[in-house]
């Protein structure tokens, strides 16, 4: 069975690649990509598993997987590791940590069921933004400075592939893309974003094996790596602390050859 890498996330002075496996699924890097162990996800499994996020502020790991109601939370230790899990009554997809410390679930659903939500350390659900209509397939968001979301998503029957701003109500304010493709302001299945610390927005453009840089009013910029990755692209993380971008790919023709490629910003 192919094995997808679905993230990449620094926590403290290690980094964590998350994989579609039924057992190892978390393997544990230092920052200077020397390897350490491997972490099992009780409950997790292969299908579905979607998006890794981390918490510094809760020295805490959390994990996303489409096909079950729950956001498992990892708390690594070096012997042993604290493994729980919040049951959610949506589907999470992609995950991000606020500025509050909140962790933030993009989740799918039916129409007008399409929300973000934001959740405390105890995993209490503390808001809810119902996401524009307009929105039919979301998949990762991030909070903005202002209090916006930036979002990738599909719309319009999902033939549009679009990097949104919402706003606190969820509607659009603005928006990159088109009807999904290759050429110029197109996307093909954008699947995750990051956004730097002058809110520059990367796009994982997995479909087009690329990924895309967007100025903070999504205005296009340029293309991360153009001749270097050469495959899907579905996962971008940003660490700030060292000043690096990560991202996870997968062959195009053989996804057993995943990757994480590093960029020094």
């Amino acid at each position: 069975m192919p094995d997808l890498i679905q993230g990449v996330t620094r926590l403290s002075n290690a980094v964590y690649i998350l994989h579609a496996r039924d057992a190892d699924q978390i393997d544990v890097y230092t920052t200077e990509c020397e390897y350490l162990r491997c972490i099992t996800v009780p409950g997790l499994n292969s299908s579905g598993v979607c998006d890794i996020v981390s918490s510094e502020h809760n020295a805490c790991l959390y994990l996303s997987n489409v096909n079950k109601s729950y956001i498992h939370v990892v708390t690594p230790k070096v012997t042993s590791n604290k493994i729980t899990k919040w049951t959610l009554s949506e589907i999470p997809c992609g995950l991000s940590v606020m500025r509050s410390g909140r962790l933030l679930v993009t989740c799918v659903g039916t129409v007008g069921n399409r929300k973000l939500i934001e959740f405390n350390s105890r995993g209490k659900s503390v808001r809810s933004i119902i996401l524009d209509s307009a929105i039919s397939q979301p998949y990762h968001s991030i909070q903005l400075a202002s209090g916006n979301y930036a979002i990738c998503c599909a719309g319009a029957g999902e033939s549009i592939h679009q990097v949104c701003i919402v706003n606190c109500e969820g509607k659009i304010e603005r928006r990159y893309g088109s009807a999904s493709g290759g050429g110029d302001g197109q996307l093909n299945s954008p699947t995750h974003i990051a956004v730097d610390e002058d809110e520059f927005v990367f796009v994982a453009d997995r479909d087009n094996a690329r990924i895309v840089l967007l100025s903070p009013s999504l205005q296009f910029v340029s293309y991360v790596l153009p001749s270097e990755l050469h495959r899907k692209t579905n996962h971008v993380y940003i660490d700030r602390t060292a000043n690096r971008l990560y991202a996870s790919s997968s062959g195009m023709f053989d996804q057993r050859r995943s990757i994480v490629t590093v960029v020094q910003l």
